[in-house]
C-alpha cells in the first residue's frame, strides 16, 4: 500500500472514532438519533468524508482488499451528499452502528499488516 492510501486510511479511521464519540456522546439512542438534528447531521458528514476519502483510495489496494465493501461505503455518501431527502434513518443507524466499527476494525488491520 502506498503512503497516500496509508494517510487517506488513517483520516477514515479518524471519522469512525469521530462517529463513536457521537454515539456516546448521545447514549447511543436512536430515538435522540431522530430527534437530534445536530447527531444526524455529525454523523452524516462523518459518513460523507468516509466515502470521500474511500473514493480517493488506490485501485490497487480497493483490488486488494475485498473484505472492504468500497462501493457500499461509496454509496452511502452519495446518498448523504446528493439525495439527503430520502435517507433512511434506520439504515443508516444501522450502519453506524454496526458497520462503521467493523469498516474501523478492518482499516486498521489493513495498516497493520
Amino acid at each position: 500500500m502506498n503512503d497516500k492510501d496509508r494517510a487517506l486510511i488513517k483520516r477514515m479511521i479518524g471519522y469512525c472514532d469521530d462517529i463513536y464519540d457521537l454515539l456516546e456522546k448521545f447514549d447511543y439512542s436512536f430515538q435522540k438519533y431522530l430527534t437530534k438534528i445536530e447527531f444526524q447531521y455529525s454523523c452524516g458528514m462523518c459518513l460523507i468524508q468516509i466515502g470521500e476519502l474511500a473514493g480517493k483510495i488506490s485501485d490497487e489496494t480497493v483490488k486488494a482488499n475485498p473484505q472492504i465493501a468500497w462501493r457500499a461505503i461509496k454509496a452511502m455518501r452519495n446518498i448523504h451528499a446528493h439525495d439527503y431527502g430520502n435517507v433512511d434513518h434506520s439504515i443508516v443507524w444501522d450502519s453506524i452502528e454496526n458497520d462503521v466499527p467493523d469498516l474501523r476494525q478492518k482499516l486498521l488491520k489493513l495498516l497493520n499488516a
